[in-house]
């Protein structure tokens, strides 16, 4: 029954992720899909080997998602987990292949929703811990449905598909560390592996991490020694690209656009209540997670991490369905709801629930996005009548033009070493 239920929930991942419409989902993906063609290509991370981002290069531009390292390559500012993964969803793509345009993203995509569906396992098992299995499985369920879901991280390699997992096993590994202290020993080894894919999410692995302390010095140093073989591949990529452990090429690109790339927390009121990114609208679930075990770590983490993400430059996470940057901190408190009361959680439950699935079945850029343009127009986020989710009603206007996350292209063919595109 346990093992039925989990496989259902992993079903029901991966087929509302891949049953979706195929849409255009950012150029924070980007790195994800062609990276992983040019790593099955040419066994490389240096993006200029794609032509498209040759002809930038050449002319002295870049992008915001790819940026020029240390060792002259042009590599992904989101690391080199996104387009390893996708590198696996596109074995085929060797010297003289071919695939069109839709079928690598629809790869890119089966990808995430395998990954999405292995974190919905996971969180599952975390609530098991704490409430009986029926309410494992509708919480477990509950953030697959939801923005944070299949609508968004089950859409493409975005670097929260990739660090989700680890997190989650992280949660788990917590959540079970007074019946299982072995397992649990391997906690700080997947929430470290966890930050070392997703630096922005430091808060919230660091307050789960604080569940685990453990006092012991042989099982701490048994835990640190798991932890550092756990993200050594990644260390020693860092090293390579970056001079440096740590991955920093996220935060160059940033530094590039913005003097301040971290500051006051402006971002907080719309992060939490505004119609176009507010969890309130979006995820009211993970609100009463929070209000109903406020005073834990965890709580308190998921809390640092709404002020994080508010003191970001790009505070409403650019072009995206919701407050993606709270993606991760969504599925952590939906584990902090699911043995809260029902007649407080089915309301939330079902609001998150019908929100996510709009965005899923429904959602395009155009429809919003494109023509309220919220970047170099912040108003628009907390416009009642005219947001994100009402859009998702609205019928595409005649003549828009398609969103696009990278140049438009009909195949990606493998041309000695070079990803190309015409």
């Amino acid at each position: 029954m346990r093992a039925a239920g989990l496989a259902g929930v992993a079903a029901a991942a991966i087929a509302l992720c891949v049953l979706a419409p195929l849409r255009y989902v950012s150029g924070d993906t980007t790195g994800g899909r062609v990276g992983g063609a040019l790593l099955r290509c040419a066994g490389s991370f240096d993006l200029s080997r794609v032509d498209w981002v040759h002809d930038e290069k050449v002319r002295g531009r870049t992008f915001y998602f790819i940026w020029p390292d240390v060792t002259g390559e042009y590599t992904s500012v989101f690391g080199p987990a996104p387009a390893v993964i996708g590198a696996v969803a596109l074995a085929d793509f060797g010297e003289g292949a071919t695939l069109d345009d839709d079928t690598v993203r629809r790869r890119e995509r089966a990808a995430a929703a395998v990954l999405l569906a292995i974190s919905a396992v996971l969180l599952a098992v975390a609530c098991r811990a704490r409430t009986s299995w029926p309410r494992a499985l509708v919480a477990s369920g509950t953030a697959v449905l939801s923005f944070a879901g299949a609508a968004t991280l089950g859409q493409g390699l975005w670097q929260a598909t990739t660090a989700l997992p680890p997190l989650m096993t992280g949660l788990a590994l917590v959540a079970w560390r007074e019946r299982y202290p072995r397992l649990a020993l391997g906690a700080p080894a997947a929430l470290l592996l966890a930050v070392m894919l997703r630096p922005p999410v430091v808060p919230l692995a660091l307050a789960i991490a604080l569940s685990w302390v453990d006092r012991d010095r042989k099982r701490w140093l048994i835990a640190a020694a798991i932890a550092l073989a756990a993200v050594a591949p990644l260390v020693a990529w860092n090293a390579i690209h970056y001079w440096s452990p740590f991955p920093l090429g996220q935060w160059h690109a940033n530094a590039n656009q913005s003097v301040h790339v971290f500051g006051a927390p402006v971002g907080i009121a719309g992060l939490l209540v505004s119609p176009g990114r507010g969890l309130v609208w979006f995820a009211p679930v993970a609100l009463v997670g929070v209000a109903a075990r406020w005073k834990s770590p965890t709580a308190i983490g998921v809390i640092m991490q709404v002020v994080a993400m508010a003191a970001f430059f790009k505070w409403h996470g650019g072009l995206g369905y919701g407050p993606r940057l709270l993606a991760e901190a969504t599925w952590v408190a939906i584990w902090l709801a699911c043995d809260v009361r029902w007649a407080v959680l089915a309301p939330a439950i079902a609001l998150t629930v019908i929100v996510g699935q709009l965005g899923l079945w429904k959602y395009q850029p155009e429809q919003w996005e494109r023509r309220r343009k919220p970047e170099a127009n912040h108003a628009a986020f907390w416009d009642v009548r005219d947001n994100p989710i009402f859009a998702t009603l609205d019928t595409i206007p005649a003549g828009t033009p398609p969103a696009y996350d990278s140049p438009p292209t009909a195949f990606l063919r493998c041309d000695h070493g070079t990803v190309r595109t015409r």
